[in-house]
């Protein structure tokens, strides 16, 4: 699925539209019919036009957005059971093996407590909604049209494939600025531009590589220039992308080398649990008003105001973490030497004599002396301005909203910027108050393989989110189990019962037996459609159900619109389930509070009510709705089927029944999903449900709208 071609067919399908409305409307329906036929018409051939006219699409390939932490617990959640660091292969996920023994005595356990559950009503809802392409004019271009300023954010835990929206909104024509206006480079993600060459930002926008839109960095991220330089903006110069006059950096938090010393001081005992970047020690500074900004490297070091005395300041936290855990910078030197995450500048610091002076003169070298270094500007009055002229200003989120540092219910396990899509407005300060603004927020989720890294609760995960943390398991372990696809979806799936309960049991083959959830997430991270491993580390991630129930809540802060990346996945799968609610069983009978409401084992959590904290997270168990697959008529943008058929294409039922599923039990708008990872495989989508609208059709801004009011 990688190489970089236009997919859309150029045929039109010839559809005839007719409403029998009685005698005496027959001929104005006739001719409502016949308009409605020519707009879609006009429409869709401007769109197959508009990809013809296009170079090569990008190709959006996996992003890597983590936390300040990685996969693991501040504590671990387990302590390893004799047998698991000691098996290598297939062997580190046999169910006879160290923690996988507990694992599957922990599952019978709760099940034993469960089985008897009452079936839900809501199991029994019957999706019935059509849904039919569209072309992007009729479907996205409204929605921006309206805004004055759009923001793309996560709606999960991040890695969600934000980048092709980003580009399909990027390139219409009133988009002025595509902007990154917090976070720093934990974020990020990898895109083939139209020459096939590879780049991968963490801090600049995607819209570098989209002709004439200007690009901006906010004085609200936190920059390394040293890495931002090495690995970003070399790439440009390799590749001769001009972004002297279209990229520009607002006054920046620095991240300082003995930021990111202090995160491997931090995770000491397990470096691994870190992305080692210096985001949450930055962002400290941050809060505490100490540190560099960008603007402080170019008004002189000495004086009180200085940046020398600045620094200084700011370092004393690290000699005292240093005391505090009774290390000396030759053991620090040691173990950060072997470790591949310390770049050699921050080695650098560490044997420097004069430490402030060091990454004075670092920064002089990357930054002040240096021609490739972009322009700085005032960000977020470059922003107001291209509003106040008519322009609209895209938002390029990091990470997610689940992630973010005001996501209360997971914010002990997430990054340190406030990531949703309300954070980012106000990093940008637009005003609030302009009628021009009207923020649209577009979200952007993942499914099936809907995906976690870090730490935290994850009720839908196939395994518990430390599970690969807990058994040291990799992709090569995962090769070797040899586990046949269609096997374990099988089995895995078939153990959901009629209560929407997960059947706890075991899945054998000839290389041994395995947890059947074990066997699900491994068989899903190597499935070649879903290469669930993070870029830069080769974790694998924790993958699972849609969570209708957390996604839920997301829609009430920053919905209704959403996008769906990696669709195409359910191709092949026989059957897929969705968690439409959750059920709390604590497995010593123990009851736990969240925001006021007391949990006992046997309440159940619906999707559109209180969402409760990690805690309660902990020990709840989702209640999942099965749907069909559609592995005869696959969607994938390059398959036989999809390519076959004549456009606009009514979807599969299966496809319509997952669809309507999620728009029922979360409120939300589902304006388009992926098919493929190149920029122009984007289905977008448009609703026929019965008797709503001229010949039972509405636009997502229709839908849209009539959520929001209700």
């Amino acid at each position: 699925r990688g190489s970089a071609s236009m997919v859309w067919g150029s045929r039109v399908q010839d559809v005839v539209a007719g409403v029998v409305i009685g005698a005496v409307g027959l001929a104005a329906a006739a001719v409502l019919a016949q308009r409605y036929l020519d707009d879609s018409k006009r429409l869709w051939r401007r769109g197959v036009l508009a990809a013809a006219l296009h170079k090569p699409a990008l190709v959006y390939d996996q992003e890597d957005e983590e936390g300040d932490e990685q996969e693991g617990e501040d504590k671990p959640a387990v302590p390893p059971t004799p047998g698991t660091r000691g098996a290598t292969g297939a062997k580190k996920c046999q169910i006879s093996v160290g923690y996988n023994k507990q694992l599957a005595r922990e599952r019978a356990e709760v099940y034993a407590l469960l089985k008897d559950f009452a079936r839900l009503p809501e199991l029994d809802y019957m999706p019935s909604a059509r849904y039919e392409e569209a072309p992007v004019e009729e479907v996205l271009h409204p929605l921006i049209d309206e805004a004055g300023v759009v923001v793309v954010a996560g709606a999960y835990f991040g890695d969600e494939g934000k980048g092709k929206t980003v580009d399909a909104i990027a390139r219409h024509p009133a988009v002025e600025v595509v902007a990154r206006v917090n976070s720093g480079e934990n974020a990020g993600h990898t895109v083939f531009g139209e020459t096939g060459h590879k780049y991968d930002f963490h801090l600049c926008p995607s819209g570098l590589l989209t002709p004439g839109k200007v690009n901006v960095i906010g004085p609200e991220c936190v920059m390394d220039p040293v890495s931002f330089m090495e690995r970003e903006i070399s790439q440009l110069i390799r590749t001769r992308v001009e972004y002297m006059d279209r990229l520009f950096i607002g006054n920046v938090h620095l991240v300082c080398p003995h930021h990111k010393l202090l995160d491997l001081i931090g995770s000491w005992d397990a470096p691994n649990r870190s992305t080692l970047q210096g985001m949450g020690p930055v962002h400290a500074s941050k809060a505490s008003r100490r540190g560099l900004r960008l603007d402080n490297l170019f008004n002189g070091r000495d004086g009180n105001g200085g940046a020398r005395v600045r620094l200084e300041r700011d370092m004393a936290e690290y000699w005292g973490a240093l005391k505090t855990k009774g290390l000396s910078e030759a053991d620090l030197f040691r173990v950060a030497k072997a470790n591949p995450k310390i770049q050699p500048h921050v080695l650098g610091f560490i044997q420097a004599q004069d430490k402030a002076g060091y990454v004075l003169d670092l920064f002089d070298k990357w930054v002040i002396h240096n021609k490739h270094f972009p322009p700085c500007a005032d960000v977020s009055f470059l922003l107001r301005q291209a509003i106040s002229r008519g322009g609209k200003v895209l938002l390029e989120g990091p990470q997610s909203y689940f992630l973010s540092n005001a996501a209360e219910k997971f914010w002990d396990s997430g990054t340190s910027a406030n990531t949703d899509a309300a954070g980012m407005l106000c990093a940008a300060r637009l005003n609030l108050n302009s009628r021009a603004l009207r923020p649209l927020c577009i979200n952007i989720h993942k499914a099936p393989g809907a995906s976690r890294v870090g730490s935290g609760a994850n009720p839908c995960a196939f395994v518990p989110q430390h599970y690969f943390a807990t058994t040291d398991s990799t992709k090569e372990d995962f090769e070797q189990m040899r586990l046949d696809w269609r096997d374990v979806c099988r089995e895995y799936f078939g153990s959901i019962q009629h209560n929407g309960l997960l059947a706890p049991g075991s899945f054998v083959n000839a290389t041994g037996s395995y947890d059947l959830g074990v066997a699900m997430a491994a068989a899903s991270c190597i499935h070649p459609s879903h290469r669930e491993f993070g870029v830069t580390s080769g974790r694998p991630r924790v993958v699972g159900f849609f969570d209708c129930v957390a996604h839920a809540e997301l829609m009430q802060v920053q919905g209704p619109y959403c996008s769906i990346s990696a669709f195409d996945r359910a191709d092949d799968y026989d059957e897929y389930a969705v968690c439409i609610a959750y059920v709390f069983v604590h497995p010593r009978g123990l009851s736990l509070s969240s925001n006021g409401r007391v949990f006992r084992s046997g309440d159940i959590l619906k999707a559109g009510e209180q969402l409760p904290t990690q805690q309660v997270l902990a020990y709840c168990q989702p209640i999942l709705k099965k749907v069909r697959g559609w592995r005869d008529t696959p969607i994938f943008a390059r398959s036989d089927w999809w390519k076959a058929q004549q456009h606009p294409v009514t979807l599969p039922d299966n496809v319509c029944a997952l669809l309507d599923i999620i728009e029922h039990f979360t409120n939300t708008t589902i304006i388009s999903i992926g098919n493929g990872p190149r920029g122009d495989e984007i289905i977008y989508l448009r609703r026929l449900p019965r008797g709503s609208g001229p010949f039972g059709l509405r636009s997502p801004l229709a839908r849209g709208k009539a959520k929001a009011e209700s």
